[in-house]
């Protein structure tokens, strides 16, 4: 063995190796990583309420209306029998989404309900927002009410279009403590079931 022998590195960018290729070339991956990053940081996001938005007529795949057994394959689960029983009015909390319920009346949906942030709106309201943002949102659609039982809360109710759905806001000291959406008729419940 010769003692001057260099060990020749594994990757060696030969002299002159950009000259086949544009200045736009080489910057295409730090441009890619540049764009991939925003959409990164927004996957948690996603993740947390799976994409489900409150609309006034239901939330996701499943419509205010629907049957037990509707939203058994909408929610790709098998409702528990004590969720099944003869009850005139009962809640849902389907697995995976603890903070929303839904109210069967009859054996059908008629509201949805959220009681914690991560859920919004199709307008993008939310627990937690102020009923400043509803009305900036809403504007003269909504009709403010006292809370029956909270004294420095309201109800804050937009009715749909048709008369048939509409979406009603709870809040205490200017917040959003908990929504709800469905048959107009239904969203007038201040007491859930009872």
């Amino acid at each position: 063995m010769k003692a001057s022998s260099r060990t020749q590195p594994f990757f060696r960018r030969s002299e002159g190796s950009h000259a086949h290729t544009s200045p736009s070339e080489r910057k295409r991956p730090r441009l890619f990583f540049l764009r991939l990053i925003p959409a990164l940081l927004l996957l948690p996001a996603s993740f947390a309420s799976d994409g489900w938005v409150i609309r006034e007529n239901g939330v996701g795949r499943i419509k205010i209306g629907m049957t037990l057994a509707q939203l058994s394959a909408a929610l790709h689960q098998e409702l528990a029998a004590d969720e099944r029983d003869d009850k005139g009015c009962f809640y849902i909390t389907p697995r995976g989404h603890n903070n929303v319920s839904f109210m069967i009346i009859d054996g059908n949906v008629v509201r949805v309900e959220v009681g914690a942030p991560g859920v919004a709106t199709s307008t993008g309201i939310q627990v937690g927002d102020s009923e400043e943002r509803v009305g900036k949102v809403y504007g003269t659609r909504v009709k403010v009410t006292d809370h029956q039982y909270v004294d420095t809360g309201h109800y804050l109710t937009v009715r749909s279009a048709d008369g048939r759905y509409g979406v009603r806001f709870e809040t205490d000291k200017g917040k959003i403590t908990m929504f709800y959406a469905g048959n107009y008729d239904a969203i007038q419940y201040v007491e859930g079931c009872e």
